[in-house]
């Protein structure tokens, strides 16, 4: 396979908490891939989509994506109040999502020790 893609995390940059790395990355997909494309495509994420950007991967048609870092193991470093797994999210739609992880979930979850300590 090859990168089509690639986002990062804007939230304080662009001082819009909806800026999560993958919201960016779904709305350039969106943009810049069609349809058949965003079916097949793998969306590789260092932590788990929350719950919003869960349903923006959902919505745009991508059917397989891998994680690093749980959401579950990022509420235990950040003191996360509103912990949804991707799964538990995808698992209300009607078209199935394959999600593979977590993926060398403790190598992930240090990027989170640092920044949320």
């Amino acid at each position: 396979g090859r990168v089509l893609l690639t986002a990062m995390n804007t939230v304080n940059t662009d001082h819009d908490i909806t800026r999560h790395a993958e919201l960016n990355l779904v709305s350039l997909a969106s943009q810049q891939l069609d349809a058949d494309t965003l079916a097949m495509v793998t969306l590789y994420t260092s932590t788990e989509p929350c719950a919003m950007c869960a349903g923006a991967i959902y919505w745009a048609g991508i059917r397989r994506m891998v994680f690093g870092c749980s959401a579950t193991k990022l509420g235990e470093i950040a003191g996360g109040e509103f912990v949804v797994p991707s799964r538990d999210v995808f698992a209300y739609g009607k078209t199935s999502i394959t999600v593979i992880g977590p993926v060398l979930a403790e190598r992930a979850a240090e990027v989170h020790q640092g920044y949320w300590k």
